[in-house]
Order: C-alpha cells, then sequence, then structure tokens
C-alpha cells in the first residue's frame, strides 16, 4: 500500500508540473504603457518607447539587455538627448511591450526586425545604435538587417561569441523542460531575485530596484525565449559581425564584469579587431552603476552620427 501511494503521489506531482508547464507556455502579455513611456501599434508585437530630446529622422537608439527595460537608460539618456533625438526600446516581452507565446519572437533576428518596425512607425531613417547586454545582439542583427539605416553601433558588455556567459544555475534551471515553469515561480521571493540579479553588476553595487521590476514582470515565456530560440553567437560571433560591418563600432566593458566575464570578452574583440573601452569599477551594467563613464565613452561618438 505504501509503495501504491508513493507511486500515486509522484504521478500528481508529475501531471501538476505537466498542467503548468503547458499553461505557462501558454501566457502572454498585451503591451502596457511602462516607464514613462508610450506603446507602438506595430505589423509584429507591439512595444513600449520612451523618446528623448527632439530631431528629425536621426536617432540615438537604446537597446536595453536581458530581463531589463527603458528604465535601465535613465542615468544616460536625457544626456545623450542634448542635441539628438534619442529612442529607448524595451524588447519584446519586456517592460512594457508585447510578450508573445511564440519562442521564435524572441530571437534576435525577430527582435531586430520589431526595432525596425518601431523606428519606421516613428521616422527614424539613420540611426545611432546602442546595445547592453543581449541589446548589443539585437543590435549587431538590425545593422545587418538594414545597413542604410544604421550609420554605427555601440555595444556593452555584450558576448562576443558563444560560451562567454557564465549564467547564474537558476538563470538555466527556470527554463529547462515541465520543470522549470514550477522553479520559476520562485522568482518573486526575496533572496531568490537578489542572488540572480547581483551578478548583472559589481558585487558591491546595490541592485537598483528597476532590476527588481523588471525581471518580475516578465512572463515565464518571456524569460526563457531568448534561450529556446535561435542563438544568434552561436550562427556566426558578434564581435566578428561587428567587425564585418564596415562601419564605425564602439565596444564597451566594465572591468568586474562577472556575468560576461572580461577579460576573455575583451579578447575575444579584440581578435576580431575591435578595440574595447574597459570602465574602470563597473560590473556588466556600466550605463548603471558608472554613468558618467558610459556617458564619456559614447557621446562624441553618438553626436557625429546624430547631427
Amino acid at each position: 500500500m505504501g509503495k501504491r501511494l508513493a507511486a500515486l503521489a509522484v504521478t500528481l506531482v508529475l501531471v501538476a508540473l505537466l498542467v503548468n508547464a503547458v499553461v505557462t507556455d501558454r501566457t502572454a502579455r498585451a503591451a502596457e504603457a511602462f516607464g514613462g513611456g508610450r506603446v507602438l501599434d506595430l505589423p509584429g508585437p507591439d512595444l513600449n518607447i520612451r523618446e528623448y530630446g527632439s530631431g528629425g529622422d536621426r536617432a540615438v537608439v537604446l537597446l536595453h539587455g536581458y530581463t531589463a527595460s527603458i528604465q535601465w537608460w535613465e542615468a544616460v539618456a536625457p544626456a545623450l538627448a542634448h542635441g539628438n533625438r534619442v529612442v529607448a526600446i524595451d524588447l519584446i516581452g519586456h517592460g512594457g511591450s508585447e510578450a508573445p507565446r511564440d519562442v521564435a519572437a524572441y530571437s534576435a533576428d525577430a527582435q531586430a526586425t520589431a526595432v525596425r518596425q518601431a523606428l519606421d512607425a516613428l521616422g527614424v531613417r539613420h540611426a545611432v545604435v546602442i546595445g547592453h547586454s543581449m541589446g548589443g545582439t539585437v543590435a549587431t542583427a538590425l545593422a545587418e538587417s538594414v545597413p542604410d539605416m544604421v550609420d554605427r553601433v555601440v555595444v556593452s558588455d555584450t558576448p562576443a561569441a558563444e560560451g562567454l556567459v557564465a549564467m547564474p544555475a537558476l538563470g538555466n534551471a527556470v527554463c529547462w523542460p515541465v520543470v522549470g515553469a514550477a522553479l520559476d515561480r520562485f522568482r518573486s521571493l526575496d533572496g531568490v531575485d537578489k542572488t540572480a540579479l547581483q551578478t548583472g553588476f559589481a558585487a558591491d553595487f546595490q541592485i537598483p530596484e528597476l532590476a527588481y521590476r523588471s525581471l518580475k514582470g516578465m512572463t515565464h515565456n518571456a524569460l526563457c525565449g531568448p534561450r529556446k530560440a535561435p542563438r544568434f553567437n552561436q550562427q556566426h560571433a558578434v564581435a566578428d559581425r561587428l567587425a564585418g560591418l564596415g562601419k564605425p563600432v564602439l565596444v564597451l566593458w566594465g572591468d568586474r564584469d562577472v556575468l560576461t566575464p572580461t577579460q576573455d570578452n575583451v579578447d575575444r574583440y579584440r581578435t576580431a579587431g575591435l578595440k574595447p573601452v574597459v570602465i574602470a569599477g563597473s560590473g556588466h551594467t556600466p550605463m548603471v552603476e558608472k554613468p558618467t563613464e558610459f556617458l564619456s565613452a559614447v557621446q562624441s561618438f553618438t553626436r557625429v552620427s546624430a547631427r
């Protein structure tokens, strides 16, 4: 009898996990204005955007990283808007942008298509694109797909090639088949978020509230879509893609980055012929941790093309 009860209990747990996984995988979210932005009604997923400054058809475009949002640019966007039109965009599944069920929507190429549609809707014809972390892969895909639109590219702490990311264990586990959806329900617990998020910053940098908001607002599909979609770096290393664009590229890196380890990534970019600017004292997120130094590195670079 005891063995039968144990087997029944295991069966019920497995059924519950499967039901939870199916329900979670079917979860989608419509776009909603967030972080001072507004929603663009687009042919593909609707995106939440925020504009700073003013100008015509030239803009500095800001693309955040994985689990982040347009709020991560607030410390630098107003300064970049001096003499420029600046457009910060929530990527698909992030911030206030739409979160579809289809995993394919979260690939770098699909994200780049959505960004292009947003820029078309805004009348942007020439852009300097600044991408942080995952946003750098989207910036690279955008530059490859619409080279006449993208004049220059800045990437910050964007993995140079496949395998150069040290993702926390829980970050991988929540995307495992079946059990991942159940594990993801612990995302909102105090301590769990902190452990996962601290790798996005230097070890002694206090995690900002915006990081918690961005992560907690994501659906499970949005969280795991970028992992399940075809990996951009696996097809062809970002470092080589950027070096082959034939246009100005600036690479920035925090010297205390543990999520995309500094030395290995910087060396890989150098191998591709690029010369990363390393920001002292910063972890994975220089525009939040060291905004003054970040601006010092990018302002003259963006101003050239955005006049």
